[in-house]
């Protein structure tokens, strides 16, 4: 059976649990609070320290639902022993990251996924990349779900993605992803805004190619205060194509 290591229980981790627990052993879950799931609280660890020594017990994939400075101090760990999915994509926009984990893939032999989240299309943008010619992201949720309290529709940032990430590094994973697959954090261009009367969680991706163009639109209810209700479903979802490549797999 696989193992499954889980770094955050929040909703994405609690959804993953319930989604395939009885398909993989969970290995450990990091959290700083126990989880209250009484078999998930029988594998809780909190410490760096602890994280290490499961993962040289041996562990399939390591799944981060955190936050994304999580991510940074952790990957470096993880790496070492076995492949990392992270949802904190925002990690992504700390100078030298990228580049620190591809070395540590490389020496290691290991993988280092980026899931599709909350948006669609992130396949389409990877697959043509060499054609790109811009990109262009705009988010749009309730203030409350941005940590404000605007009582009129207010853009609070308009940029490249790099400045969006460390603007709202916890509201803009669906752009770090983007960026990732596409033009870069420099060259992808963002918008946040808050809005009172936005039904939800609101994404607009444009993209312009040599010989194509295409715009996604994507709406989601938020289940907690910045996760959507399509994000859980996604991610595990994600971690099933990582974990089980057999039978009819989309590619």
């Amino acid at each position: 059976m696989k193992k499954l290591g889980l770094i955050g229980f929040g909703t994405i981790g609690r959804h993953i649990y319930e989604d395939l627990k009885n398909d993989v052993e969970l290995a450990f879950v990091y959290d700083v609070v126990a989880p209250k799931d009484p078999e998930a609280a029988k594998v809780w660890i909190s410490t760096p320290e602890q994280l290490e020594a499961k993962c040289k017990e041996g562990v399939d994939l390591v799944v981060e639902g955190a936050i994304a400075k999580v991510v940074i101090a952790l990957a470096p760990t993880v790496l070492k022993y076995t492949d990392m999915l992270a949802f904190s994509t925002t990690a992504f926009a700390e100078e030298g990251f990228k580049e620190q984990v591809e070395a540590l893939c490389a020496e290691y032999h290991h993988t280092f996924y980026i899931p599709h989240g909350a948006i669609l299309g992130l396949d389409g943008i990877f697959d043509g990349r060499k054609v790109l010619k811009s990109v262009t992201i705009t988010t749009t949720k309730k203030p409350k779900n941005l940590g404000r309290d605007d009582k009129t529709r207010t853009v609070l940032y308009e940029g490249p993605t790099r400045g969006a990430c460390k603007a709202y590094p916890r509201n803009v994973n669906v752009h770090a992803g983007i960026a990732m697959a596409g033009l870069g954090f420099e060259k992808t261009q963002s918008q946040i805004i808050a809005d009172p009367d936005s039904p939800g969680n609101t994404h607009k991706i444009e993209i312009d190619a040599e010989g194509c163009h295409f715009t996604i639109d994507v709406l989601s209810t938020p289940v907690s205060g910045v996760t959507g209700a399509y994000t859980p479903v996604s991610a595990a979802s994600s971690v099933r194509r990582i974990l089980f490549k057999t039978g009819i797999v989309i590619a």
